[in-house]
């Protein structure tokens, strides 16, 4: 056995410890059959690559799921994972990441502590290495008029870099969607400007400055994600920004100015879907049938609104693996009826959500 502890994390390659390389075909994949195009917006909706380390302290609107929306922003960026998803035997291929273990874990996995490094330790390995790292400051999801309260783990990362004087950028961003539990709903993601981070104060406490750090880095999320004083007025901005976002504009920057400036939706605009939509939709929903109906089921089984879209997305995965190849296989026997039904039904799911959405939130 080597001097090196078999417990030692191996050392940190230049620029990150790359996510497997399946991982984002695989949310490519998904995200773009069950959300469609994710729209980036956003003073800084275009963030380039940078030599130093990048932070991206993101909201918690969707489960599991935002995950694959963050890595439509900033391809390749790694997160902190659960050890659950991790350990799965279908989760742990759809994930990766740092390993979050908690006490609780420790105790029913029978994992040693020494087994994975401290997220904080292992966050600052990957910013070292210039890769990009992504922190859910709420800790868990949830689909309300406020953020849940933001854990220190972002601000400590970001202390400790700064205190070695490594160069750090710290983003912050806002994961908007129309609707969490609906298919094809509109998702948009909203980046903010690099947050300002304090510089530490003569005779500072290392606590002292980390909670600056810490405020710093929560105003600038909550400027960006959704931040409501009460539900009514959650509910207002909702409906809002459905309205503004059928007519085009931005469905995340008329939330957030609806949030800031809350007043009655403007009046609802006409949806109108023509009668070749409907066939469309329906020509999808026949091809797709058993794919739909086992994502519905598995939503069913989900117990907040804010994790149906992951269950739906599960559950239709497992059938679509088998549902496929059996739909290209009777395309080799029927070929004329069903190469007519597949440009159809790729048209219906195209238009989905002007037909079956009509701009509702």
């Amino acid at each position: 056995m080597s001097a090196r502890s078999r417990t030692d994390p191996a050392p940190m390659p230049a620029g990150g410890r790359p996510l497997r390389w399946w991982i984002p075909l695989l949310a490519w994949f998904l995200r773009g059959f069950y959300f469609g195009r994710i729209r980036i917006v956003g003073a800084y909706r275009h963030p380039v690559p940078r030599r130093g380390g990048r932070l991206i302290v993101s909201s918690h609107r969707n489960g599991a799921i935002d995950g694959y929306t963050v890595l439509r922003v900033f391809p390749g960026a790694q997160g902190l994972v659960s050890i659950q998803l991790l350990r799965h035997p279908l989760l742990r291929w759809m994930f990766d990441g740092i390993a979050v273990v908690r006490d609780k874990d420790r105790e029913r996995y029978g994992t040693r502590r020494a087994a994975f490094a401290h997220p904080v330790d292992a966050g600052c390995a990957q910013l070292r290495a210039g890769g990009d790292l992504v922190i859910f400051p709420e800790g868990s999801s949830d689909w309300g008029w406020q953020p849940l309260p933001y854990q220190r783990g972002a601000a400590r990362i970001a202390r400790t870099l700064l205190d070695e004087g490594v160069s750090l950028e710290v983003v912050p961003l806002g994961l908007h969607y129309q609707a969490p539990d609906r298919f094809r709903s509109r998702v948009e993601a909203l980046v903010g400007m690099p947050v300002a981070l304090p510089a530490r104060d003569t005779c500072e406490s290392d606590r002292d400055w980390e909670r600056r750090i810490h405020q710093a880095i929560a105003t600038a999320l909550d400027a960006v994600s959704v931040n409501c004083p009460d539900a009514e007025t959650f509910a207002a901005a909702e409906a809002r920004a459905t309205v503004q976002a059928a007519t085009g504009e931005s469905y995340a920057l008329a939330f957030i100015d609806a949030q800031q400036h809350p007043q009655l939706p403007p009046p609802q605009p006409s949806t109108r879907s023509w009668p070749w939509d409907w066939l469309a939709v329906a020509a999808f929903m026949l091809l797709a049938a058993p794919v739909l109906l086992a994502g519905r089921f598995a939503g069913g089984k989900a117990d907040a609104r804010n994790t149906v879209s992951f269950f739906r997305i599960v559950g239709g995965l497992l059938v679509a693996i088998v549902w496929l190849p059996c739909l290209l296989l009777m395309t080799g026997f029927w070929p004329w009826p069903l190469l007519v039904l597949w440009p159809l039904a790729a048209l219906g799911w195209w238009r989905w959500p002007r037909v079956m959405h009509r701009g509702k939130p």
